[in-house]
């Protein structure tokens, strides 16, 4: 989509906190969704939740962070979308300004009726989890680790849980909840929570990182989560498959909150009117809180319905939906359809032939080996598979016929788990790589050298081996000073010193380095099919040094902010 003066949209998501697990979510789902469409280039400006009571350095350091906002201003946006729970003025700021300032914004996480927002329709997951404790487990005693007082988000999900409690006769008692950061270091009110209600049957947690430090909590008391006490927790990150036991967890159910934001930003620029939007939830069960959604009924099968087999896929490979695929890749869903659908048929047809049975085998390798087992938790997949196996042989057929269908199934599970343990261990290399890497810059800047400009710029050659495969540095040509009391008053113009490709340093020349400020965004030169780019200020103390522009792919979100920070390190030494 081309706006009018036929250059690309630029989008900014303005967020928080990156680091978090729900602002990667946020991230992954919004940048999938401009992928799709190579006209659309997304920005994402991440600063930090500032406590006033903080220590005046992390204040001070936040401070810096928050410089970012300061772009959001300066730059030429077509569109923001904004998710900003504790930053209260920034977002007053972003919320008087959509009342007179023609750039669209869309707001994530607020409840407002002057403004359009997405947020999630909490009722639907939390009242499913609560319905299910209730009136199938039998509990009566549910907790709750709640969020903070300025969350909008949190307060709503606790008045939607107070009133899921209410229509099953059972009263909200203050004593079973209480407050948190919403962050994996609540360990303190977790442990107060359980003392105080002993008879807890089920805790739900406002987010999933609450629950990881409710995991902690348990651990230590020997407790047992799915089984000693019930719990779930809320955004169905990546990280709630990854505890032990996997963590059941309320998430969207259809359209991610990225997606459905970046649809009516795109429908604003082009001039429509647009309303606010609720995503519908659902409860992902795991074990920490054993719940099946679907049933894989005998009649189904034998019917070969393609509704029931796109449903067992959509229930398996929950993640699948929401991921950008490029016409070259495999459709995964199409090819599960057809595995399924031949095991199916096979089956009511009571004969599958030798030559049919190596033909599956090899489909189902297909399958794993692009990528299957990433869209999904390997337990949760293991465990439907084999309710999908017992259905399959409570169809009386033969055992030649029972023993080839059974083969299939085990294949299936096999390679799950040897999918699973590849990426692994490609992910425990991927960090010793990096970790390498880093050891070889910060080696490298600490060696001085005489003449202070020809170090400055070795240690921008360097840049790639800090793990950055498209990237852009831009630098101050003068210090800017930055205080907790006194924030960054930018320059307006700013050195474009070099653009990473491909992991290679194009270092830039020095009459064309020159640039403003405003157009840092629309001249970055990183890579057109780079759909999502993350701006970390490079800054060391006090002092500013310029702005890391860096490719949206890999553990950025975790690790961006120390490459900046280690960047910045470099240019202190030499520069002292």
């Amino acid at each position: 989509m081309l706006n009018g003066e036929n250059r690309e949209l630029l989008i900014g998501l303005i967020l928080e906190d990156i680091g978090s697990d729900f602002s990667k979510e946020l991230v992954k789902s919004t940048v999938n969704s401009v992928s799709a469409d190579k006209n659309v280039r997304l920005f994402i400006l991440p600063g930090k939740y500032n406590n006033e009571y903080s220590d005046e350095r992390i204040r001070a350091c936040k401070t810096i962070q928050n410089t970012v906002f300061e772009l959001s201003r300066i730059c030429s946006f077509d569109g923001f979308i904004i998710h900003l729970g504790g930053n209260k003025e920034e977002f007053s700021r972003h919320a008087q300004l959509s009342e007179t300032d023609p750039v669209p914004r869309v707001f994530i996480g607020i409840d407002s009726e002057d403004l359009v927002t997405v947020n999630y329709d909490n009722s639907s997951g939390i009242g499913e989890a609560v319905n299910y404790l209730v009136n199938i487990c039998g509990i009566t005693k549910i907790c709750m680790l709640g969020g903070r007082e300025d969350n909008k988000d949190a307060r709503l999900r606790k008045d939607v849980f107070r009133n899921c409690l209410a229509e099953n006769g059972i009263a909200f008692d203050e004593n079973a909840f209480i407050n948190t950061d919403m962050t994996d270091n609540c360990t303190d009110e977790a442990a107060a929570l359980l003392d105080r209600n002993p008879d807890a049957g089920a805790v739900f947690c406002v987010n999933d990182a609450a629950a990881k430090a409710l995991y902690s909590v348990m651990e230590d008391r020997k407790l047992v989560p799915g089984s000693d006490i019930m719990v779930f927790g809320f955004d169905n990150t990546y990280m709630s498959s990854e505890l032990i036991p996997p963590l059941s967890s309320v998430g969207a159910s259809d359209v991610t909150l990225g997606q459905k934001a970046v649809e009516l930003i795109i429908s604003m620029t082009g001039g429509e009117k647009v309303s606010s939007a609720l995503v519908p939830t659902r409860l992902f069960g795991r074990d920490s809180l054993p719940y099946e959604m679907y049933d894989y009924t005998t009649m189904e099968m034998e019917n070969i319905e393609s509704a029931f087999v796109y449903r067992m896929f959509d229930d398996c490979f929950y993640r699948y939906r929401n991921e950008f695929r490029s016409r070259e890749m495999i459709d995964l869903k199409r090819l599960f359809f057809e595995i399924i659908s031949q095991i199916l048929v096979a089956m009511k047809m009571r004969y599958m032939s030798r030559e049919q049975f190596d033909e599956l085998s090899g489909l189902i390798d297909i399958f794993f080996d692009n990528g299957a087992v990433l869209y999904t938790d390997a337990s949760k997949l293991i465990k439907s598979v084999k309710r999908f196996q017992d259905a399959s042989n409570a169809l009386q057929r033969s055992a030649s016929m029972n023993l080839m269908i059974n083969r299939l199934f085990l294949r299936m599970k096999d390679r799950a788990l040897l999918s699973l343990s590849a990426e692994l261990s490609q992910e425990k290399k991927r960090r010793k790589r990096s970790i390498n890497r880093l050891a070889d810059f910060t080696a490298e800047s600490m060696v001085f050298g005489d003449m202070q400009q020809s170090r400055i710029t070795s240690i921008i050659k360097s840049i790639p081996d800090l793990g950055l495969r498209d990237a852009a540095f831009y630098m101050f040509a003068e210090k800017v000073v930055c205080t907790a009391d006194a924030p960054a008053k930018l320059p307006e113009k700013v050195l474009l010193k070099c653009v990473v490709r491909g992991g290679k340093t194009h270092l830039i020349p020095e009459q064309r380095q020159l640039c403003s400020v405003s157009e840092m965004f629309t001249r970055c030169e990183i890579p057109k099919n780079t759909a999502g780019i993350v701006t970390f200020p490079v800054f060391f103390g006090s002092i500013i040094y310029g702005f890391l522009l860096c490719g949206c792919e890999g553990d950025i979100c975790d690790k961006g902010e120390y490459i900046a920070l280690q960047l910045g390190m470099a240019l202190s030494s030499e520069e002292n």
